[in-house]
């Protein structure tokens, strides 16, 4: 999908007028992203990211530093990067990463901000999002504090897998639920010994 195409099939709810709109596509770029790509949101702003194709995570570092996931971006879906964004205003070193090579369009923050000053409607949708993003960061850290690791795991394949396989070594599902290399390896190895799961080679199937 071109430039134009993306922006005219985001932004046609919203009804802007035609120079708004020009202005928008004449300013707005594609960035690349190779796998493993890190963005930080402590960065220089972006300003508003729609996915062209791929995936981002977005996660945070705790002071232990282990990894934990709250939320990811795919093809279509959108972000505020940038000072009035959900990652600055919640007050952690949000982190990016491009889970495969990916594509997103860039609308300047600059742009973005005289865009969403002047529509109401896009200043809405612009709040629905860092509210979208707070609670998802609430969400994951009451999972984290009160459900049982074993709990977590068991959502975290179903939400992830696809024809009931996982391609993900034990370390990336530790490093998306916050937890120890180890105690993933060993809880999974539980779950295949009643029966849930199968461990192959950087593989998981799920059985039940």
């Amino acid at each position: 999908m071109t430039k134009e195409e993306l922006i005219d099939n985001f932004f046609k709810k919203f009804k802007l007028a035609n120079e708004d709109l020009e202005e928008i596509k004449s300013n707005a770029y594609f960035k690349n992203l190779s796998k493993g790509t890190q963005l930080a949101s402590t960065d220089d702003c972006l300003g508003f990211v729609i996915m062209a194709y791929g995936t981002l995570r977005a996660y945070i570092i705790s002071s232990n530093a282990k990894e934990i996931t709250i939320f990811k971006l795919i093809k279509n879906e959108e972000c505020v990067i940038c000072s009035n964004c959900a990652l600055n205003s919640i007050n952690y070193n949000i982190i990016l990463e491009s889970s495969e090579d990916s594509q997103i369009l860039i609308i300047p923050a600059k742009i973005y901000t005289k865009i969403r000053n002047k529509y109401q409607s896009i200043n809405d949708y612009t709040l629905n999002i860092i509210s979208k993003r707070f609670s998802n960061l609430i969400s994951v850290l009451e999972h984290a504090l009160f459900t049982p690791l074993i709990e977590r795991i068991r959502i975290f394949l179903k939400e992830n897998s696809q024809n009931n396989k996982i391609t993900l070594t034990h370390e990336e599902i530790a490093n998306h639920l916050g937890s120890a290399r180890e105690a993933i390896s060993r809880i999974l190895k539980e779950m295949e010994k009643q029966g849930e799961i199968s461990l192959g080679r950087k593989e998981i199937t799920l059985l039940k």
